[in-house]
């Protein structure tokens, strides 16, 4: 896939954001946010779902907040969804 060979060399101004499973284009403002996108801008082909939703309720069902230093390291990688087989 082409779109991993820029994502792995760093070519472009898209990201992916693994505990999410999210893909999107950085804003050049200086900080972390993007725009997040569907569909690979090479192919065409659709992009995976996101987890996002799933990892946050996920956090609030144990009672944390999601930048508590408590958040188990699993969930900070694509560990959490992998072992749940999202």
């Amino acid at each position: 896939m082409e779109m991993q060979t820029h994502l792995t060399y760093g070519e472009v101004a898209i990201v992916y954001i693994p505990k999410f499973r999210e893909f999107g284009i950085l804003y050049f403002d200086g900080g972390t946010s993007k725009q997040r996108i569907y569909y690979c801008p090479w192919c065409g082909t659709k992009l995976p779902e996101s987890v996002a939703d799933e990892w946050f309720e996920t956090i609030w069902n144990r009672d944390l907040e999601p930048d508590s230093p408590d958040v188990p390291k699993e969930f900070l990688t694509d560990e959490w969804w992998k072992k749940k087989g999202l």
